[in-house]
């Protein structure tokens, strides 16, 4: 593979399910903050990606967006058979019934919004131990971490957040996806992607994010 950059938020939950496979395969993407060519907002970085959304990767005249594009083009497909399209699933149900309302646990929203997005996120976390379920585990690629796995750093975000500021029990009901929790941190490489989120949150705890959001302050201790 030719060198490239991956322009990324340490934070970024979209941005850790790249980082995971770079740090992984140890491939040859440097890792570089969108700052770098002015933020994406600016017309620089826009050039290059017209959404100016994160992650984005970028190796010669190749330029892509939305991280299942990404993995599309970094991830080796080791599944077969059912494991390969329910791994594909359990990626897809994050993607449409999370990705939606994702900005409800760190946006300001109406109690609606937030309402319909707890239920989105009720059924995707509901899902997920379905699908897993359905294999061996512990983890979705079975012994080793495959692409549903790559869900895992929206669940640094669920576990601060919802049980902190939604009273939510993330894995209320869902054994396998609570027993996979426990395999994904025992993950090297997971538990460095999961600091990475865990710092950027207390980042916005210690600026005061959340306490102007929810009106209190919490500790980030899922890692």
């Amino acid at each position: 593979m030719d060198k490239g950059t991956l322009y990324s938020y340490p934070v970024s939950n979209y941005s850790g399910m790249v980082r995971d496979v770079i740090y992984r395969y140890v491939l040859p993407i440097d890792i570089r903050h969108p700052q770098e060519l002015g933020g994406i907002k600016s017309p620089e970085y826009q050039a290059k990606f017209p959404t100016g959304k994160i992650p984005a990767l970028e190796v010669g005249d190749l330029k892509l967006y939305e991280s299942s594009v990404i993995l599309d083009y970094l991830l080796p497909s080791p599944e077969e058979g059912e494991r390969k399209y329910y791994n594909l699933l359990a990626e897809r149900v994050h993607d449409i019934y999370h990705g939606a309302y994702q900005g409800i646990m760190y946006r300001p929203s109406t109690e609606d919004e937030t309402r319909t997005g707890l239920e989105a996120f009720r059924f995707t976390i509901g899902e997920l131990d379905r699908i897993l379920g359905l294999m061996d585990g512990p983890l979705f690629g079975g012994k080793e971490i495959g692409r549903g796995d790559l869900v895992y750093p929206t669940f640094g975000f669920y576990l601060h957040i919802l049980p902190n500021y939604h009273d939510f029990d993330v894995f209320a009901d869902c054994a396998d996806l609570a027993d996979w929790w426990t395999a994904i941190k025992a993950d090297d490489i997971c538990r460095k992607v999961l600091k990475e989120i865990a710092a950027g949150l207390q980042e916005w705890e210690d600026a005061g994010h959340f306490s102007k959001l929810y009106g209190k302050q919490s500790v980030v201790d899922f890692i």
